[in-house]
């Protein structure tokens, strides 16, 4: 019998030998019953919001109580649904036994509203938050970001989902009938103590969906949307089906492609998100498959993959199991039984509009699950420290480079980005739109570019780190700020008085000063932290200018600052 008929009656009736044996074989076993609906987050719309944290119980098998925390409910929390251009009020309770913080992760809001590790919400206190939501349609989430309690946080089950939908979107013949033909599919591997309590790891032995163990879905016989969130703290996933059909992955953590792309298999690293349209209409209703991770797939330095040593010494490594089951049933009223050949068109920043390249090195060696010295930029997590300033509407390129044993997953807070290339190699179609979170490989070298727009903060900065969680919480964090002026640098720009050539520069910039009088002026050249590089120049009075030999400068944004009794003249130049 069907099981949206009736759900099958195969559950082990003693508890904790149903638990022992899901620890020991987590998601392996083929004696497995998939026997529980999958839990569908509730939707919360409109522009007003309210959010508990608040600690609870759950049975996530049957008469095990699993201390645990939620948001308006006992674990995860509610489906929070935008619309683009909206102004939304949220507030925030924090009822928990220690203090908490919401990142609103891949969302572009200003830095005082970002909820990361400088905005924190005390025990009993209220976060009232507002922002405008200007990201295009797409898939988000949100969680905690409390430095060295992010993991055990979401381990225990703050986090939860955000569709943006905008004007672009609803115009596509796409399935967007939220629990009917569009689900959020929040996956996360969990790890027990011997009592059945959960364990901050990196790492589980064992899965959950949506807060499911064991989960089945009703999918009609049409096309249906699948949103697939990685919110495990250190597993990667390689996503595919038991039957080895393709999908088409429609979106990625910014946005739609252009296309959809037809695959078998897409890889999911921690807190990216990736949306995926699967046909079910040449189904037979009664039909069961699999979602699988294909970790016997990955490459042996991803977590998922690894054996042995580095953390890697579970049940679910390097092996192929399942994730959920997916049942068809009949088709429903007015399906939607085709995509649209072209989505949403893709517009990047031109590279050579950059204003600065950023060379990122990640570094140490270490276990997936904290164990270990990982660093970026040979630094470690400091409240107290901005380890970049950017400047307000400054397009930039990053190229980070993983030098480290093991693979992270890299996320950016504030911006959307594109990656242009992979060890110089156009990324794979999955990558196309717009994201923030990327998988770095060891010995690899992800190059991506951005712009960072719209919000400057002077004290309150933004993060970028390993979203592997046990590595953020340990440091694998650092902190930029983004601000309209450069270290207290005059904003009075007069390009039209100097004349730089060529700008940007290989070797030397040939500096012009037309009408500028250089008499009782000073000049300096300051590096992009407003810091002098040079104070003394060798003049050509007949041509009123100079040459600045920059061939041993390291390649980004610099100053020429002139002052004379009455003006500041500044001039950007460029390093390549």
């Amino acid at each position: 019998m069907l099981k949206y008929q009736s759900i099958k009656s195969t559950l082990l009736t003693k508890a904790s030998i149903l638990f022992g044996c899901l620890v020991l074989t987590p998601g392996i076993s083929s004696s497995q019953s998939y026997s529980n609906p999958l839990i569908i987050p509730p939707l919360l719309t409109g522009v007003n919001f309210s959010l508990s944290f608040a600690p609870s119980t759950h049975q996530f098998y049957p008469g095990i109580n699993t201390s645990t925390y939620g948001i308006n409910g006992d674990y995860l929390g509610p489906t929070l649904v935008f619309n683009k251009g909206d102004s939304i009020n949220i507030s925030v309770l924090n009822n928990l036994p220690e203090i908490t913080s919401c990142h609103w992760h891949g969302l572009h809001v200003p830095a005082c509203a970002d909820g990361g590790p400088h905005t924190t919400i005390n025990q009993g206190e209220t976060w009232h938050v507002q922002y405008k939501v200007m990201n295009n349609a797409a898939t988000y989430w949100y969680h905690p970001h409390v430095h060295m309690t992010t993991q055990s946080q979401v381990t225990a089950g703050l986090a939860g989902m955000i569709i943006v939908k905008d004007s672009v979107e609803s115009q596509l013949s796409l399935p967007r009938t939220y629990g009917v033909d569009d689900f959020p599919i929040i996956i996360q591997d969990r790890k027990y103590s011997i009592s059945g309590q959960f364990l901050a790891y990196g790492l589980g032995d064992s899965m959950l969906v949506n807060g499911t163990a064991l989960a089945y879905l009703n999918c009609p016989r049409q096309m249906v949307r699948l949103r697939l969130l990685n919110g495990s703290n250190a597993r990667v996933y390689k996503i595919g089906f038991n039957d080895q059909r393709n999908f088409d992955v429609i979106g990625g953590d910014g946005g739609l492609l252009s296309q959809p792309y037809s695959t078998n298999r897409i890889l999911l690293a921690n807190g990216e998100r990736a949306e995926i349209v699967v046909d079910f209409t040449g189904d037979v209703v009664g039909n069961q498959i699999y979602m699988m991770s294909y970790g016997a797939e990955m490459a042996t330095n991803i977590p998922g993959a690894i054996t042995g040593g580095m953390g890697g010494n579970g049940p679910l490594e390097a092996v192929n199991f399942k994730l959920f089951e997916l049942d068809v049933v009949p088709q429903l009223p007015n399906p939607v039984t085709t995509i649209p050949v072209n989505l949403v068109a893709q517009n990047s920043w031109n590279p050579g509009s950059a204003s600065r390249i950023r060379n990122k090195t990640i570094s140490g060696m270490g276990s997936v699950n904290g164990m270990g010295n990982f660093l970026m930029d040979n630094t470690s997590f400091d409240m107290a420290v901005f380890n970049d300033t950017v400047q307000l509407n400054d397009i930039e390129i990053w190229n980070v480079t993983n030098n480290s044993n093991i693979a992270h997953p890299i996320h950016l807070h504030d911006v959307q980005f594109n990656i242009l290339s992979r060890n110089g190699v156009q990324p794979p179609p999955q990558e196309a739109g717009l994201k923030d979170v990327f998988l770095v490989s060891p010995g690899e070298t992800v190059s991506l570019i951005t712009r960072f727009e719209d919000f400057s903060n002077d004290t309150i900065p933004y993060m970028y780190h390993c979203h592997n969680l046990a590595h953020e919480d340990m440091g694998m964090m650092l902190q930029f700020i983004v601000v309209n002026n450069t270290s207290g640098i005059s904003n009075q720009i007069q390009r039209e008085q100097i004349h730089i050539f060529p700008n940007p520069s290989t070797h030397q910039w040939k500096v012009q000063l037309g009408n500028i009088n250089l008499d009782d002026s000073g000049i300096e050249l300051l590096d992009f932290q407003g810091r002098k590089i040079l104070t003394t120049f060798f003049f050509n009075e007949e041509e009123n200018g100079f040459l600045i030999n920059n061939a041993d400068f390291s390649q980004g944004v610099y100053f020429l600052k002139i002052s004379d009794k009455s003006k500041v003249y500044i001039s950007k130049l460029i390093k390549i």
